[in-house]
């Protein structure tokens, strides 16, 4: 009797400790917690510089990359469409929020984010259409008519007019 009395007190510490331990295990964890570094992990998108892509964008059309830089415009028609700039502020990246996607928080503007999506060279119809826009600093002047300064000097800059990221997200740089 002695002997089975010692098991029984054996397997209810064997028992606590059991729980203790499964319990300890599933504090705090609500199933999907996703880290930055987690997500970032989970990216196919190649992160570029910048000042790579300024030097070499023909290098990424095509491709999926992530690019981070200052928000110099926002769409305020459509939401869907914003530039971002690296430090050179004269040459801007053009970025279009699919259908699917929402639209870009004006708040952006004047921040610096890291956007991810695929590079491309659009039809001319694809690109910006004149819609209104937020601008920062001296774009903030509307041109006559339904062009805005940022896209005549889109039009003017020698490197990325012809270019445009699908969007798929941005995250804002801490």
């Amino acid at each position: 009797m002695i002997h089975s009395l010692n098991q029984i007190i054996m397997i209810k510490k064997a028992l606590t400790m059991l729980f203790a331990a499964a319990l300890l295990a599933s504090c705090g964890n609500t199933g999907k917690k996703v880290t930055s570094a987690d997500s970032d992990k989970n990216s196919s998108a190649e992160k570029v510089e910048f000042t790579a892509l300024v030097e070499n964008p023909e290098k990424y059309i095509g491709k999926e990359i992530s690019v981070e830089g200052k928000v110099v415009h926002v769409c305020m028609q459509s939401g869907k469409k914003l530039f971002i700039t690296g430090e050179n502020p004269d040459i801007r990246l053009y970025v279009q929020a699919g259908e699917d996607m929402p639209k870009f928080p004006t708040e952006l503007l004047g921040s610096e984010i890291v956007v991810e999506g695929l590079l491309t060279k659009p039809q001319a119809a694809e690109m910006v259409e004149g819609e209104g826009m937020a601008m920062s600093g001296e774009h903030a002047d509307m041109a006559a008519g339904d062009t805005c300064e940022t896209e005549k000097a889109m039009a003017s800059q020698p490197v990325l007019a012809e270019l445009m990221m699908v969007y798929n997200k941005h995250s804002l740089v801490k």
